[in-house]
């Protein structure tokens, strides 16, 4: 698969997942299942901000938005739902002109990433797609939870 195939899979996941989300009841995407887990709202909010940490590795000259991940978390956590929407749209769009202009030698390089892990740069490509399918399916759980099981 060529790298920039996953520019439109990128956007599709980001439009799926904020689909998803703006089809739940106003007062459920807040709801956390088991008093435990995560609302959709927060999930949102971690996909409004996640994509500047990938950044960081996929554009080394953009300016980082956030140290860390808990700064990131923070920043999320003050958002409703339409920030977390425009800026993970507008995050994606970097995400995804980074992609277009990567060179063999910048899928190829190695990431020492927050977890410890290291990963090549075509790997941290991927993780902004992975992270936002991830997504979209808890916020699918959460829906058959309450009780919507239409498809």
């Amino acid at each position: 698969m060529a790298m920039e195939a996953l520019i439109p899979m990128n956007n599709q996941a980001v439009e799926m997942f904020f689909g998803a989300v703006r089809k739940m009841p106003e007062d459920k995407q807040t709801w956390k299942p088991l008093d435990e887990g995560r609302s959709a709202l927060e999930q949102a909010q971690e996909l409004a901000t996640a994509p500047a940490l990938f950044l960081v590795h996929l554009a080394p000259n953009e300016t980082p938005i956030y140290s860390s991940f808990e700064e990131a978390s923070a920043a999320g956590a003050q958002m409703d739902l339409n920030a977390c929407e425009a800026e993970c749209k507008r995050l994606t769009g970097k995400i995804n002109e980074a992609i277009s202009t990567m060179t063999p030698e910048q899928m190829a390089q190695q990431h020492k990433m927050p977890w410890g892990m290291e990963h090549s740069g075509a790997e941290v490509a991927g993780f902004h797609y992975w992270n936002v399918v991830y997504h979209v399916g808890q916020v699918n759980y959460i829906q058959t939870l309450y009780g919507d099981h239409e498809m």
